[in-house]
């Protein structure tokens, strides 16, 4: 038993001794750091009854169990108060600096950041192959009863035109039946589309405006004579359609047209051929009563167009005749072309 005594008490006094040998250090640590404020003092305090039960030579009472959890607290707060608080306050708005890098949360997602350039836009619901139709368009047959049930098309009560195509492409629709009836209104059309105004000054913009006129009346021959000098004395260029189904028909052509300007305009221009025989073809086509046959006929007696214009241009051209087709009539053209001057409005040499 006084073994096991002894044994007891040395491992008490090693666990005592080594907490106060963390203190030690602890205190030399602070004294390193230059610790000799007020902290030192509370710790000195707080550690002094520690200290006093600490066990010496002359002890009786070993350390406890809440003894020892007194220690680790004593050895947190030194811990919490080894260095000076060297660091200063910081405001809330430093605390969480913002960087560039971060990525936007999600009060500042993709459709917020497009809204604001679309609000200072001018609210328009249709889009370019659209075709944008005044609220007074409403009930028309020709939205229901023609291609304009396959054409995209929306309503817009802000346009000044009863069908907008484009910027330069603006139509007015009239029935000859309503005319009669409320003859003030194509007046009332032409001012909208002038903003306000029913004199037409000479404007050079280009615009095609049409008055698009549903003739669904009997006795319309004195009716259309004076929309004719309306439309003459007012910049308006008159159409008309003899259904509503025609006259959608001519708004839907219009649109498609309008999107393809260049396909349109090579479509009435035609093709012009790239080949030299295609050239030569077209250059003596362009003289009276001769055909493309009579050409390729031409060319393949002659092998050349200066060896053609040479024989064409004699005074006796009977070898001409020998080629089948070349009548007297086209020898005689042929001979008058190529003989007059090659400038025009020269006078001959005499």
């Amino acid at each position: 038993m006084s073994e096991s005594n002894h044994n007891d008490k040395e491992h008490d006094n090693i666990d005592s001794s080594s907490f106060a040998s963390i203190l030690a250090g602890v205190k030399r640590m602070r004294d390193e750091y230059g610790g000799n404020s007020e902290n030192d003092v509370t710790i000195q305090r707080k550690s002094s009854p520690q200290q006093a039960s600490s066990p010496t030579a002359s002890s009786s009472t070993n350390p406890t169990t809440a003894d020892i959890t007194t220690a680790r607290k004593v050895l947190e707060t030194q811990r919490a108060t080894l260095e000076k608080p060297t660091a200063k306050p910081v405001s809330p708005a430093a605390q969480q600096p913002k960087s560039s890098t971060a990525p936007p949360s999600r009060s500042t997602s993709s459709n917020n950041q497009v809204r604001p350039g679309r609000i200072q836009q001018q609210p328009r619901s249709g889009g370019l192959s659209d075709i944008l139709v005044h609220k007074s368009q409403e009930k028309n047959p020709l939205l229901s009863e023609s291609m304009m049930k396959t054409t995209p098309w929306v309503f817009d009560a802000s346009i000044l035109s009863d069908y907008y195509i484009s910027p330069t492409f603006q139509i007015l629709f009239l029935s000859l039946k309503y005319h009669k009836l409320r003859p003030e209104y194509i007046w009332t059309r032409l001012k909208r589309l002038n903003k306000g105004s029913s004199i037409v000054e000479n404007r050079k913009d280009n615009n095609l405006r049409v008055l698009l006129v549903v003739v669904d009346i009997d006795s319309h021959q004195e009716v259309l004579r004076k929309l004719s000098d309306f439309c003459i004395k007012h910049d308006l260029s008159l159409v008309l359609a003899w259904s509503f189904e025609e006259a959608g028909n001519y708004i839907a052509f219009g649109k498609h047209l309008d999107n393809a300007p260049h396909q349109a305009k090579q479509s009435i221009r035609g093709f012009k051929g790239s080949d030299y025989n295609s050239n030569v073809v077209e250059a003596f086509t362009g003289i009276k009563s001769v055909n493309k046959t009579d050409v390729s006929n031409l060319l393949a007696n002659y092998k050349s167009v200066k060896e053609m214009v040479l024989q064409c241009s004699k005074q006796d051209n009977e070898m001409l005749g020998n080629i089948p087709g070349m009548g007297a009539v086209k020898r005689r053209n042929l001979k008058q072309v190529f003989s007059e001057p090659f400038i025009l409005n020269k006078a001959p040499k005499e």
